[in-house]
């Protein structure tokens, strides 16, 4: 019999089982032959050598949105099939990223660092600014780019976007963050988007820009996000977790803790969609009933 492998501890297994009855949990090392399917998520990255010990796998399921923890060119080599957990947190990963670029424009964090400090003077907060009007750089106008702008335009926001694959977009990324008051990145991550916003970008950006990343940390580069100190930033994912000590007390760098895809809604959302995507392939293969 085919095996199914929950390969990452945050997977609810009892959910994944009611989809998938004979799913299993295992470490990805004891992993190998027999091994149909990998459920697995970013904080359990699958190699492309891992693949070498799986001659018998068909699919891999993440469950997330990005792939980047994934050996996808290997896989596609492979044939072996992608599913992944989709828009499921479109709606609060936007949500998430017009949060902070409101409590960035007004000064919100700003203010409270200053006030839980002892302090009580609004020149802490820098100058904060109505919102109807800013220039807003969207970077990747996929499922979750796009909702932000429609949130945005709502507020009386100029946006425009940046996307190679979208039509109707700023064809030039260094024209667009020249152009803006706040940039927000949802590009995923891959070897052409990783470090996009190094320190010759972040230098076209005027000072007190907003930069919001509810994406991957990696899109920009760490040492120059760390320099940049004309900008105030906001991300929710870091280049490791938990971050390092060189990003915490930055006065420019607002963090938070990886929680912009969380709501009641979403929490289970993403390992349902993963098991349902195994189920899709395995019963097309004739594996699973």
């Amino acid at each position: 019999m085919a095996r199914i492998v929950v390969c990452d501890s945050e997977y609810d297994l009892e959910l994944v089982r009611a989809i998938l009855p004979a799913a299993e949990a295992a470490s990805l090392a004891e992993s190998g032959a027999g091994v149909a399917a990998l459920l697995t998520g970013p904080a359990t990255p699958v190699g492309a050598g891992d693949l070498e010990r799986l001659p018998d796998l068909r699919v891999i399921a993440t469950a997330s949105t990005g792939t980047d923890h994934l050996p996808v060119e290997a896989m596609r080599e492979r044939r072996i099939e992608l599913r992944t957990a989709g828009d499921y947190c479109s709606q609060e990963v936007s949500d998430h990223a017009l949060a902070l670029l409101l409590a960035l424009r007004r000064g919100l964090i700003a203010g409270d660092r200053a006030v839980q400090a002892g302090r009580w003077d609004a020149t802490d907060t820098g100058m904060p600014d109505r919102i109807s009007g800013m220039r807003l750089g969207i970077v990747g106008y996929g499922h979750i780019g796009r909702r932000l702008g429609e949130r945005a335009q709502a507020l009386e926001m100029d946006v425009r976007f940046h996307d190679p694959v979208v039509d109707g977009g700023e064809p030039d990324l260094d024209a667009l963050v020249g152009w803006a008051e706040a940039v927000s990145l949802h590009a995923p991550l891959t070897a052409d988007t990783r470090g996009m916003l190094d320190a010759r970008r972040l230098g076209l950006m005027a000072p007190g820009t907003l930069l919001v990343n509810t994406a991957r940390a990696a899109l920009v580069d760490r040492a120059a996000m760390i320099a940049a100190t004309h900008l105030r930033a906001a991300f929710d994912h870091v280049w490791e977790q938990p971050p390092g000590g060189d990003l915490l007390g930055l006065p420019h760098l607002v963090l938070t803790p990886y929680v912009a895809w969380l709501s009641p809604h979403s929490v289970d959302e993403p390992y349902r969609r993963a098991a349902a995507g195994v189920a899709e392939v395995l019963a097309g293969d004739g594996l699973v009933s």
